[in-house]
């Protein structure tokens, strides 16, 4: 399962923001939008541009 495998990445990549999005995406496309939300975002915390943060801000938004 790709979750699985991207979480496994977590201890090298958690200040990453794009491992976050992807996480982030992963979940939305499994239904669990709560987990989603908060993978958004850390995703637009850790962003490191206006025009990522406004992506990430839109798909995290898409959720509802």
């Amino acid at each position: 399962m790709a979750l699985a495998a991207v979480d496994r990445l977590e201890d090298k990549l958690a200040g990453y923001h794009a491992y976050h999005a992807t996480r982030a995406d992963l979940l939305r496309r499994l239904g669990r939008g709560q987990k989603s939300r908060a993978a958004y975002d850390k995703a637009i915390e850790l962003a490191g541009n206006t025009a990522e943060t406004a992506y990430l801000t839109r798909r995290r938004d898409q959720l509802g």
